[in-house]
């Protein structure tokens, strides 16, 4: 889903990865006494426009295809970015569920990834942890929940009349749930399309109104589908997508990542008269008595010579990833677990720490006031051939 900028800083660990992709509602208008008020209300807005969880229309009959990521050219505003960016992580976890839903509705088997268990009832209400309602479903075998993938965090899609409507349902307090080794399973139904504003006021009484709903379903049977994809791991980032899209303030690198401006340049930390770093954390595997100094922006060589330096734990592909971190004010690495991604993370941090006399504040503003220092001096007096002084 996430194009590389047009800069060659991406350095890609091998066997990488790719990773992929329903535009929420409108936001409903609330009227303001005060501009600080209208534009609190159009923060909140935005971000309810997002909706988190899929909506019962959605898994029904499907959406609006999401806007592809630009892969040449800007966006428009940091707004499409958001959305765009949002409808694609979102789909990508949408997609599936739908297409199982249509599958069963169907008559056929669902997807092997998928699971599907029939005659689900919903038993009674606990209290959830901080808080909250919990919903106790019992499968209709005790083992059925322990051969699942089911842990916290998983949503769950349930249906009591052959998937022509369906509720959506997070686990929790799965532990819990296996010490009673009757099929039980926790889980906190999610109201339809609940988004940025399940905290608000007029989402409490929506709650309510939810709450009891369920309580009269609550002798149907249902069937119960279990993706294959896990929603706590798209949760976490779609929230944060729905809080930037809230957020006034800008993106972090919005200009990289609406633009691809300036992707080739060197980062802020490199000045042109703070270049050369001690890269000894990176060559591990070599003496480390002696400072190793190089020009992070040019070819890795020791700043008093000597060739290229060697030494390091790293392979070819985490060297290079390093130096693309290190040398460019963008840089994406990517690659499947055990790659070495956080230990290159770790190897550059540490180089950072080793350096921070060259680029932290403190060492900046000593910089700005010998440089200021030394202009406001006068001239040094300058010796003649004859011996005697002179102005220089």
């Amino acid at each position: 889903a996430h194009g590389p900028p047009r800069s060659g800083a991406a350095s890609p660990l091998p066997r990488s990865g790719t990773a992929s992709p329903l535009p929420g509602a409108a936001a409903n208008g609330v009227v303001s006494l005060s501009a600080a008020a209208a534009a609190a209300s159009d923060s909140a807005a935005r971000g309810a426009a997002l909706p988190l969880l899929p909506r019962t229309e959605e898994l029904r009959w499907g959406g609006a295809d999401p806007p592809p990521n630009r892969t040449v050219g800007s966006y428009a505003s940091r707004e499409e970015y958001i959305r765009t960016h949002f409808s694609l992580l979102r789909e990508d976890f949408v997609r599936p569920l739908r297409d199982a839903i249509g599958t069963v509705r169907r008559g056929e088997a669902p997807p092997r990834e998928v699971r599907l268990h029939k005659g689900v009832r919903i038993e009674g209400t606990h209290i959830g942890e901080p808080g909250g309602v919990l919903h106790r479903l019992v499968l209709p075998t005790a083992g059925a929940a322990e051969e699942s993938g089911l842990i916290n965090g998983s949503l769950v899609a349930l249906s009591s009349d052959g998937w022509e409507s369906c509720r959506c349902a997070v686990v929790a307090k799965r532990e819990a749930a296996r010490q009673r080794n009757d099929g039980s399973l926790f889980v906190a139904f999610q109201r339809d399309g609940a988004g940025a504003d399940a905290n608000s006021l007029g989402a409490a009484v929506e709650d309510a109104a939810y709450a009891c709903e369920l309580a009269v379903a609550s002798n149907a049977v249902y069937e119960m589908l279990e993706p294959g994809a896990y929603w706590g791991a798209y949760r976490p980032v779609l929230a944060a997508l729905q809080a930037a899209a809230a957020d006034t303030s800008g993106l972090p690198l919005e200009s990289v990542l609406l633009r691809a401006e300036a992707c080739d340049a060197p980062p802020d930390f490199v000045s042109r008269g703070a270049r050369n770093f001690d890269v000894r954390p990176i060559f591990n595997e070599t003496p480390q008595e002696e400072g190793m100094l190089v020009d992070v922006c040019c070819p890795w060589e020791r700043a008093s010579g000597g060739g290229e330096l060697a030494g390091t734990s790293l392979d070819e592909f985490q060297l290079r990833a390093t130096k693309a971190l290190l040398s460019h004010r963008f840089g994406l690495v990517q690659g499947p677990p055990g790659t070495g991604k956080t230990f290159v993370g770790l190897m550059v941090v540490r180089t950072l720490l080793r350096n921070a006399a060259l680029w932290s504040e403190e060492a900046a503003e000593a910089r700005r006031a010998a440089l200021a220092a030394a202009e406001a001096a006068p001239a040094a007096p300058a010796a003649a051939s004859d011996g005697s002084v002179s102005a220089a």
